[in-house]
């Protein structure tokens, strides 16, 4: 699934890798960039400001340069797309769709039958099932039919499960008129107007036990009936909103959790995907710098399951930057990994270092890996493209970083899963890295320059 970088033979000595290994990486690596590298997606929604020209021009450019997979706040939900019985509004959703094609980006859907953000109009029909089941039906066929071929994956049924304990949501309209057949049918003839398009049940709290009693493993049972009964089922996507407690244990929900039900939904060939992950702290409360820079780690080890887990392809946060975020209705704050000002937090740093290092297993079991190995170039050219990309070089030498082409440089280094080690700011030539033997990542930013490199210290 992911390319094969290995470190095989490795010999750990002061130096640039590299010297017996390079594994240099360009000043203009970006999060999509080293995403498409590893073949899996990461992504962020556009805004709902987005699709009225109501956010600075940077949003935009930072979401092109940085994310290969997007998906709409608001506007494919069902009222957004049928307002009013029969007429159907498509503009927005087809705003989207182009700027996605025309970067290269796939889309996600969401979403075709959820409880929430139903117009009233559907209200009218919830004590007649036939009607209702029209209803539904009309709305697939023809939202699905306008974006058929153009919309890689959807987000079939949405949040269908009680959060108070494991069974359906009672309070929906659809259950409420139909029952929970409708969620079979949902998927059925979704997948009957576009058979190409990869179908998922999306919830929240998956994160949280695949026991009998936590949603997770309720949902895991539906699964297997859906596909025991050949439900055209390819997906779960785990919305992953986490919450930083303050408390010994800092977040609920657990990576360890959410890598379980991966490994569960794989031995029924169905996939998991992070499709909604914001990790936010209690409003009105003091965010450090250590409470970032643990936000950052538990970023990191969400990715870490879309990197390792053969069945797991999608990383999607749910916005881009704290300025704009659904957060504050939920009393929460600063859960996204670019700040009020657009500028990259913490969390940035560690998804895009843990990117950088990610090194795959050996292809042990006749997977796929004819991706061509770059640890194998010369080490003084890969150096020499460094310089000339961005007019900053470094050289090591025992434990000592010469740097030269910056003024004030700001130093950080990273250990390999983009954890921050070491930082120095205004250094003007050289400066002596405190920190253990091993491999890291360092970076020297010099104002609008940037160059990352990893090193071996011993």
């Amino acid at each position: 699934m992911m390319s094969n970088h290995s470190i095989a033979g490795l010999a750990l000595c002061a130096t640039l890798l590299g010297t017996g290994l390079t594994s240099a990486f360009a000043a203009d690596e970006t999060l999509r960039s080293l995403a498409e590298k590893n073949n899996i997606y990461v992504g962020a929604i556009l805004n709902s400001q987005w699709f009225n020209g109501g956010l600075p021009g940077n949003y935009e450019q930072i979401h092109k340069t940085q994310f290969n997979i997007v998906v709409a706040e608001n506007e494919m939900k069902f009222d957004a797309t049928e307002p009013s019985e029969g007429r159907f509004s498509y503009g927005n959703g087809d705003k989207m769709v182009k700027y996605a094609k025309a970067n290269g980006m796939r889309v996600r859907g969401h979403a075709l039958a959820w409880h929430s953000q139903v117009p009233n109009w559907v209200n009218n029909y919830k004590n007649d099932k036939q009607k209702l089941l029209k209803v539904l039906k009309n709305h697939i066929e023809n939202v699905v039919g306008h974006w058929k071929g153009q919309i890689d994956e959807w987000d079939v049924v949405n949040e269908a499960i009680s959060n108070n304990e494991p069974q359906w949501r009672s309070y929906s309209v659809w259950y409420q008129g139909i029952g929970p057949e409708f969620i079979d049918s949902a998927f059925v003839w979704t997948h009957a107007v576009d058979p190409d398009a990869e179908l998922c049940y999306n919830d929240y709290n998956l994160e949280q036990g695949i026991n009998s009693k936590a949603k997770a493993g309720f949902l895991l049972e539906q699964v297997k009936r859906w596909v025991a009964n050949g439900i055209p089922i390819h997906c779960v996507g785990s919305q992953t909103h986490v919450e930083d407690t303050t408390t010994d244990k800092h977040f609920i929900g657990s990576p360890d959790s959410l890598r379980s039900l991966a490994k569960e939904l794989a031995k029924l060939n169905v996939k998991l995907k992070i499709t909604e992950l914001d990790i936010g702290f209690k409003s009105g409360i003091n965010v450090s710098k250590s409470d970032l820079e643990r936000q950052g780690q538990t970023f990191r080890q969400y990715l870490d399951i879309v990197l390792e887990e053969p069945n797991v392809d999608t990383y999607l946060i749910w916005g881009v930057s704290d300025r704009w975020s659904w957060l504050g209705g939920l009393n929460r704050q600063q859960g996204l990994i670019y700040d009020e000002s657009l500028n990259p937090k913490p969390a940035f740093d560690s998804i895009l270092v843990r990117l950088q290092t990610y090194e795959p297993p050996q292809d042990t079991a006749g997977k796929d890996s004819t991706k061509k190995d770059s640890t194998a170039n010369d080490s003084t050219d890969a150096i020499k493209t460094f310089a000339n990309m961005s007019s900053l070089s470094m050289h090591l030498s025992d434990r000592t970083l010469f740097i030269t082409g910056a003024t004030d440089a700001k130093v950080e280094v990273f250990d390999m899963q983009g954890r921050p080690v070491f930082s120095a700011k205004n250094v003007k030539g050289s400066v002596n890295l405190k920190v253990a033997d091993g491999l890291y990542v360092v970076r020297i930013r010099d104002g609008s320059k940037s160059l990352m490199q990893r090193i071996s210290i011993k």
